[in-house]
């Protein structure tokens, strides 16, 4: 399921190309956004119960989707951290990156499930960079996951704007169920 997630996040990026275009130039998040464009896909594909914002059994804390496929429940958690790296033609940013990354390893730590699923859309990432390679491996090894970047991430090249400057977005999702290995 993590894969389809990832897949359809993908096609959603390349179908509206125009509207990311407008969050890569001024560094703007867009998961609320993003949040009814997938639930709108999980529909199509029919899924069924697809809720944005599900409240957590018990909790105030709320899931960003949440669905059912073949008696399966799933959640969502979605994230759309932007990074501060220098890309011609893209609002300059100093802020650093690792709240984010702090957010998403919080979600991970916090969803901890068989059918919880976390994505993410990194950007923007200057074009054929693998900088961000570090903070994946730091999901990673901070929640004990069994994910690599060659199955968990699809890369992304759009061109953003009239002077055809690029860059590329990574879309990450895996599912969040953590490994504690006692031996």
């Amino acid at each position: 399921m993590d894969q389809l997630i990832k897949k359809l996040i993908t096609e959603i990026i390349l179908e509206n190309s125009e509207v990311i275009s407008i969050a890569v130039k001024s560094r703007n998040k867009f998961e609320g956004w993003l949040k009814f464009e997938l639930a709108s896909k999980l529909e199509q594909q029919r899924f069924t119960d697809v809720f944005v914002e599900s409240s957590y059994e018990r909790r105030k804390d709320r899931y960003d989707l949440s669905f059912f496929k073949d008696n399966d429940f799933y959640n969502v958690e979605l994230k759309t951290p932007n990074t501060n790296w220098n890309i011609p033609g893209v609002k300059s940013c100093r802020r650093p990156i690792t709240k984010n990354f702090n957010s998403i390893i919080s979600d991970t730590k916090k969803l901890n499930s068989n059918f919880g699923i976390i994505a993410f859309v990194l950007f923007p990432i200057p074009t054929d960079c693998d900088k961000w390679y570090s903070y994946f491996y730091r999901i990673k090894e901070n929640c004990d996951l069994q994910i690599d970047i060659e199955k968990n991430c699809n890369r992304i090249n759009i061109t953003f704007d009239k002077n055809n400057n690029n860059c590329d977005l990574i879309v990450c999702s895996y599912f969040s169920k953590i490994y504690n290995h006692w031996f």
